[in-house]
């Protein structure tokens, strides 16, 4: 709810804007830049983003209640007390700054539509927090609440159409859609610690590499002399379940696990 807040507060600010500077060139006989632009059948650019990763969690029903065994927890370092078996009473996850550099591909399909194919890297850290009930082999129950923080590196292959509306002296604005396949590098880094025995044992969240995303969003163009500048937001949303490791304790009370990006874009063409 609160990525919606924003992205509503940011297209407020952008049609505020908009209706500020649109009659106020209405009152003068405004220059228009780059006239052809449209009918030009390729355009290229780049793209700078703010995003805000996080996943999307189906929980398996009434998980509370199902004991873990104690196998199911990372030895090593993380050793707990002798433990009969664990509960996993709640998870939930948070979202964190990142960012995305892209490069822009747009063809030109029709006088309002656009093919565009946006090659990108995205930036970010998730986190899932955790609170675990301990039941001891002497009857004792102890709680603990543990983070766990995920770096994710997404290269990403956004495939949409563009469709803009009818140009207004400099301003135009637009809304697309289309898919996304994308492969995190960093799903599987440093997952795996070692004991003080020397055994390895992963101590993190391991989501699958590979995932494709629906994408919607909306933005507007703003043209000068030599470029036209876009500003838009989108939300995309993961197709695949990405979890891993069911009998893990990070993720057995996890049914479904799905990326979820909002992402608030500067692009240059």
């Amino acid at each position: 709810m609160s990525i919606l807040k924003k992205a509503l507060k940011i297209l407020f600010v952008a049609l505020l804007l908009s209706a500020i500077v649109v009659p106020a060139q209405a009152q003068r006989r405004a220059i228009h830049y780059l006239a052809n632009y449209e009918n030009e059948p390729y355009h290229f650019g780049f793209l700078l983003a703010y995003n805000q990763m996080m996943y999307t969690i189906k929980t398996i029903e009434d998980y509370q209640n199902i004991p873990q065994p104690a196998d199911s927890w990372p030895n090593g370092p993380y050793s707990i007390p002798a433990t009969e078996c664990l509960y996993v009473y709640n998870v939930e996850t948070h979202q964190s700054p990142g960012f995305t550099v892209g490069i822009i591909g747009s063809k030109r399909l029709g006088r309002y539509f656009d093919l565009r194919f946006i090659p990108s890297l995205s930036f970010a850290e998730r986190k899932m927090s955790y609170d675990i009930a301990l039941k001891g082999t002497d009857g004792s129950i102890s709680m603990l609440k543990m983070t766990k923080s995920i770096g994710t590196t997404f290269v990403e292959f956004p495939l949409n159409i563009k469709y803009r509306s009818k140009r207004y002296n400099n301003i135009g604005a637009y809304i697309f859609g289309g898919v996304n396949p994308k492969l995190d590098l960093a799903s599987q880094k440093d997952n795996k610690e070692t004991d003080l025995e020397g055994n390895e044992f992963i101590n993190n969240l391991v989501t699958k590499r590979f995932d494709c995303a629906a994408e919607l969003g909306a933005g507007f163009d703003i043209y000068n002399q030599w470029f036209k500048l876009g500003i838009e937001i989108k939300m995309s949303y993961g197709f695949l379940n990405i979890m891993k490791n069911p009998a893990f304790i990070y993720t057995a009370p996890i049914d479904q696990l799905r990326n979820k990006l909002f992402q608030v874009s500067l692009i240059v063409e």
